[in-house]
């Protein structure tokens, strides 16, 4: 088994008032399509969904998780977490020749904190996952295998933290024109 986990954490200056940027990423259906190799595969609910990391690594590799998770937004308007959801059928771990699949964990905390006309987001990311791993990697130690895997999980959470608050944060002046602000 490869293990695979990494988390990063960003804070970025978002250009509206606190109640409007809260309202943005509180639509998370539409978020979630920010996020750089992540897309969303199904939605079980209003607030639960599965999501898909797809990434090829090393230039061969096919890596695919899944997570499935629910959305918990603070009454007060401050708060935004996707945590892990439970008692949903896990996707069957594979392994092929170059590819591997499997069920993993994710979470993220979005934090708002109100500075006048702009506000201020502390934003987190967690992920993990144990994958079966691929035939082409089997003879390598699993001591090697899982340090390249670290490495390259901590680069793509980077990756995926940065992409996703530059896309977000670009694409705000078009949702506010579609809700006729």
């Amino acid at each position: 088994m490869i293990k695979i986990a990494g988390s990063v954490r960003r804070s970025f200056s978002f250009p509206a008032e606190l109640a409007v940027a809260y309202a943005y990423y509180s639509d998370v259906s539409r978020l979630l399509n920010y996020l750089p190799h992540i897309s969303l595969v199904r939605a079980y609910s209003h607030n639960e969904y599965r999501m898909l990391y797809r990434t090829t690594e090393l230039g061969a590799y096919l890596i695919r998780i899944f997570w499935d998770v629910r959305v918990i937004l603070d009454e007060r308007g401050r708060l935004i977490c996707i945590n892990p959801l439970d008692g949903r059928s896990p996707v069957k771990a594979e392994a092929g020749l170059s590819s591997s699949t499997g069920q993993g964990s994710f979470f993220s905390e979005s934090v708002f904190h109100d500075m006048g006309n702009r506000t201020e987001i502390e934003y987190r990311l967690r992920l993990q996952a144990k994958l079966p791993t691929p035939l082409g990697l089997r003879l390598m130690p699993s001591l090697v295998t899982n340090r390249i895997a670290r490495n390259i999980t901590q680069a793509r959470m980077r990756e995926i933290a940065e992409g996703f608050i530059e896309l977000s944060v670009e694409a705000f002046p078009y949702w506010l024109a579609e809700m006729g602000a």
